[in-house]
């Protein structure tokens, strides 16, 4: 018999918003989020991810909610460099660049900061999960 294949995505959460918004999770919680797709541009060697925990949008046509089980995080590090292209970084002329992952089972947004990296988000694959677009009543943000 062949193994069925559980679907998973990969959902990144700023320190941030988890700070500010967000509710504490573990490995094997089902989790309810408002997502937005992450912008390719924006893709890391250490941040490839499919959708972006989003609390403070308005606008609610870009946005999904995503459904699904905390399969695995990893809490990310960064240090700050320059931007070789800071019009290409919303004039900003630093950026954080990841340099380490390390696996945690529970994340609530304030993981301390480790070998001279700042703890800076959390990268959480979810397994069977199920996502649709966001409706207007589900978005209580702006």
């Amino acid at each position: 018999m062949k193994a069925e294949q559980t679907p998973k995505c990969v959902v990144l959460i700023d320190d941030w918003q988890m700070q500010c918004c967000g509710v504490p999770f573990k490995v094997g919680e089902k989790v309810e989020w408002i997502v937005q797709e992450w912008a390719k541009t924006m893709k890391d060697s250490l941040v490839e991810v499919d959708y972006y925990y989003e609390h403070h949008s308005s606008e609610w046509q870009k946005l999904f909610k995503i459904v699904g089980f905390v399969d695995a995080i990893k809490a990310l590090y960064y240090t700050l460099e320059l931007h070789p292209n800071p019009d290409e970084n919303h004039g900003c002329t630093h950026h954080r660049v990841y340099k380490k992952t390390v696996d945690v089972i529970e994340a609530d947004g304030w993981d301390t900061d480790i070998d001279g990296f700042e703890f800076g988000d959390y990268k959480i694959v979810l397994r069977d999960f199920v996502i649709r677009p966001a409706e207007k009543v589900e978005i209580t943000f702006s």
